[in-house]
């Protein structure tokens, strides 16, 4: 009943899961409820961060043979009349570039820090965007202004890609970033084309906040194809134990089946052979059930059944098991017990079916329902199959009941029939 409630539950989940993966699809912006919005945000920012942490080192070396590269070529591309003032600037620049790479990385790395990723994110690339903007862009060489207009959009593009933030947080920053430059500039009566540095920060942002939200959205149609993967493996992980469980399982007794029996049995007999320990086993069969479902139905005779298996279930302890063996006949298998804890086990459960008083007007030997037990004891003999065991305790149980059942027998192995020993109840 539980299985089939969680199964309703994830099931209405998936639905709602699609649901909002045919809107996703149609649309680049958010469809997420506020709470799934929030998780989504959250679990993407910690991805970005990974990601940094697990990549960015090597980033910070590929930069680093960049600079190697750079240094020296801008020592052909600077105006030789400018060279001391430009040289020094592409090299703050460049190095600050890499500081700035660096701090990412210990921002992610540390978990002490890992906290304020987000709001480092989006600070260094505030103070990326200004500082490598002064640094570059107020070079004297034109060559040299172009190349930072370059550099400038390098940067606000990997911000989305590296940073995991949301675009319109993107946005923000990066036009902020864009006015305190153009403001800065003013400020300082820095020489510069307001109309083309104002396109490229400001044209360049608006692009970063495209591609941020082309980010966001293929993360989301990933995210929720995730989410249904989830939801589809738990449904069929229960179908699966479902399914295992009413193949080991009898249906009107919720205990073992045959089937489970038969591979349980084959365990603790192997088990008990390279142990040589002990191995009992019990049949038992309710006497004369042919006589009490002709008298009261077999619906009654079903809730008998069902009745002595929980009883028989209650009465053993958790190591044993138990199965039904067929119609109303069970067994039990009782490891590492010899005749006389059997004999224990045994008692305790014809005690109580004993207590569970079913009437049985058609009964020859009593009022109430009654059970007839056969016991063995499987000591490890090599000579002794798992097939010959079963008979013996069939024999044992079969015994029982030809002395007039309502008791107890125990058959031993080294023993015929009429040598047994016989235990009266």
């Amino acid at each position: 009943m539980e299985s089939k409630y969680i199964l309703a539950k994830l099931q209405y989940d998936k639905e709602k899961i699609e649901e909002l993966i045919t809107r996703q699809s149609r649309r680049v912006g958010q469809v997420f409820p506020k709470k799934m919005e929030q998780e989504f945000c959250s679990k993407n920012l910690e991805r970005a961060r990974k990601h940094v942490e697990k990549y960015l080192w090597g980033g910070i070396l590929s930069y680093f043979m960049f600079m190697l590269v750079m240094i020296p070529s801008d020592y052909w591309i600077i105006d030789q009349q400018y060279f001391a003032h430009d040289f020094v600037q592409c090299v703050v620049g460049l190095v600050n570039g890499g500081l700035c790479l660096l701090f990412l990385f210990c921002i992610s790395y540390f978990p002490k820090l890992r906290a304020y990723f987000a709001q480092a994110s989006m600070a260094l690339m505030f103070w990326a965007i200004i500082s490598i903007a002064w640094t570059t862009i107020t070079v004297k060489t034109i060559a040299m202004q172009h190349q930072a207009m370059a550099i400038i959009c390098i940067i606000y593009i990997i911000a989305p890609l590296i940073t995991g933030v949301k675009p319109i947080q993107i946005l923000m920053t990066g036009l902020s970033a864009a006015s305190v430059t153009i403001l800065l500039f003013v400020a300082l009566d820095v020489e510069f084309d307001a109309v083309v540095l104002g396109r490229i920060l400001f044209g360049i942002c608006i692009l970063s906040y495209v591609i941020c939200h082309m980010i966001f959205a293929r993360e989301r149609m990933i995210y929720l194809y995730s989410m249904r993967a989830r939801i589809s493996e738990k449904m069929h992980r229960i179908h699966n134990s479902e399914l295992l469980h009413l193949s080991q399982h009898d249906d009107l007794t919720k205990i073992s089946n045959r089937r489970s029996f038969d591979e349980m049995m084959q365990v603790f007999y192997e088990q008990t052979r390279q142990d040589q320990s002990a191995l009992s086993v019990l049949f038992i069969d309710i006497d004369y059930f042919k006589k009490y479902n002709d008298f009261y139905g077999h619906q009654k005779g079903d809730n008998v059944i069902s009745s002595i298996a929980k009883s028989i279930k209650n009465a053993i302890r958790h190591m044993d098991f138990v199965a039904r063996y067929g119609g109303e006949e069970f067994v039990v298998l009782l490891p590492e017990t010899d005749a006389h804890g059997a004999y224990a086990v045994a008692s305790n459960i014809y005690k109580a079916i004993e207590r569970l008083e079913i009437p049985h007007a058609e009964s020859l030997v009593s009022n109430y329902i009654t059970i007839s037990l056969g016991i063995t004891v499987y000591r490890g003999e090599a000579d002794l199959s798992k097939e010959e065991l079963l008979s013996i305790a069939d024999q044992a149980l079969y015994r029982a009941k030809e002395l007039g059942r309502n008791q107890i027998y125990y058959q031993s192995m080294g023993s015929n029939i009429s040598e047994s020993n016989f235990m009266r109840s």
